[in-house]
C-alpha cells in the first residue's frame, strides 16, 4: 500500500520531492505544467534527471501525473476533441519521461448526451493511445466524476462503457474519487457500501484494472454533484468508509492519494496522511 498527497512541483519538477518527504509520501500526484493552460509543458532535461534521481533517493514509489483541467476527449465540438488529445499527449509524454506510473484524467462532458460523449471519449481514448504507444507508453488512467454538467464517467457503468470500447486496453487503467464516488450518488460511507461498490467495479471493469484512489471526504452530501474536498473525517462521508478502502485485502497494492484542502502549513497538512494511518491500524 501507498499513501501521499498531491505536492506541488512550482519552480521545477523535483521540487516536489519537498513536501513529500514532510508529508511522509510513500505516492505523489503533481502537475507537470500549468493546470489551467494549453500551453504544451517543456521541462528542461535537467529538471527532468533531477527529478529521476531525487525519486530513486526518496521514499516515493509511485508517481502519478494529473492532467491539466482544460482537456474535454468527450466534447461534441471536434475542435475542442482535437486540441484535447494534443494537450494529453504532450503531457502523457513528460510523464513517461520522469517514469510516472500514470497520467490521470478525466472525460470530460457532452450537452449532447451521455451516449455521444461516451462515443467521443473512447474514439479520442484510442487515438490517444495510438500517438504514445511507440515512444511514451505511460498508463493512461480514467479518473471517475463527481457528475454535474453532462459530465461523463460519473458512474461505474459509464466506466465500463469506455472501458469496453478501449481498443489497447493494457494502456489504460483507473483511479477512483472518494468524494466524486459519493457526490455522484455512489455511497461509501461505510463498509457495507464500500464492499458494493468494489464489487460492481470488479464485475464491470475489474479490480486488477484499478491503480490509484484519490482519498478525499467530501463537503457536500451523497448525491449533491458538488465537487468540494474536505478533509479527512470532518465532511460526509465518515471515517468508516475511509477504512473499509484502506483495509480492504483487494485493495493493499494500490496508491492512495489526498487531494484535500491544504492550509500552507506542511505541520498541519499531514494530519489527513496520519489519519489514514491510524485508520490501517484499527
Amino acid at each position: 500500500m501507498y499513501l501521499g498527497y498531491h505536492v506541488s512541483a512550482a519552480g521545477g519538477l523535483f521540487n516536489a520531492f519537498k513536501e513529500a518527504e514532510a508529508l511522509d509520501c510513500t505516492a505523489i500526484q503533481i502537475f507537470v505544467g500549468s493546470p489551467q493552460t494549453w500551453a504544451a509543458p517543456n521541462p528542461p532535461e535537467k529538471d527532468i534527471e533531477k527529478f529521476i534521481a531525487l525519486r530513486k533517493a526518496s521514499k516515493v514509489e509511485k508517481v502519478l501525473v494529473h492532467a491539466a483541467y482544460l482537456p474535454n476527449p468527450s466534447s461534441p465540438k471536434a475542435s475542442l476533441r482535437n486540441i484535447s488529445l494534443k494537450k494529453m499527449k504532450d503531457e502523457a509524454k513528460v510523464a513517461y519521461a520522469i517514469g510516472a506510473d500514470g497520467y490521470n484524467f478525466h472525460c470530460g462532458s457532452n450537452a449532447d448526451g451521455t451516449e455521444q460523449g461516451i462515443a467521443n471519449a473512447i474514439n479520442t481514448l484510442n487515438r490517444l493511445a495510438e500517438l504514445t504507444d511507440e515512444k511514451w507508453p505511460v498508463r493512461l488512467i480514467l479518473e471517475n466524476d463527481a457528475g454535474a454538467g453532462n459530465r461523463i464517467g460519473d458512474t461505474i457503468e459509464e466506466l465500463a462503457a469506455i472501458w469496453h470500447g478501449l481498443e489497447n486496453k493494457k494502456r489504460f487503467g483507473f483511479c477512483l474519487d472518494t468524494c466524486h464516488l459519493f457526490v455522484s450518488g455512489i455511497d461509501v460511507g461505510s463498509k457495507k457500501a464500500v464492499d458494493a461498490m468494489l464489487k460492481e467495479f470488479d464485475t464491470r471493469i475489474g479490480l486488477e484494472h484499478l491503480y490509484f484512489l484519490h482519498m478525499n471526504d467530501a463537503l457536500f452530501g451523497l448525491g449533491s454533484k458538488k465537487d468540494r474536498h474536505a478533509n479527512i473525517g470532518t465532511g460526509e462521508i465518515g471515517l468508516d468508509g475511509f477504512r473499509a478502502l484502506l483495509t480492504n485485502p483487494k485493495l493493499k497494492d494500490k496508491a492512495f492519494i489526498l487531494e484535500t484542502p491544504r492550509s500552507g502549513d506542511l505541520k498541519k497538512d499531514i494530519a489527513d496522511i496520519n489519519t489514514l494511518k491510524k485508520l490501517i491500524k484499527k
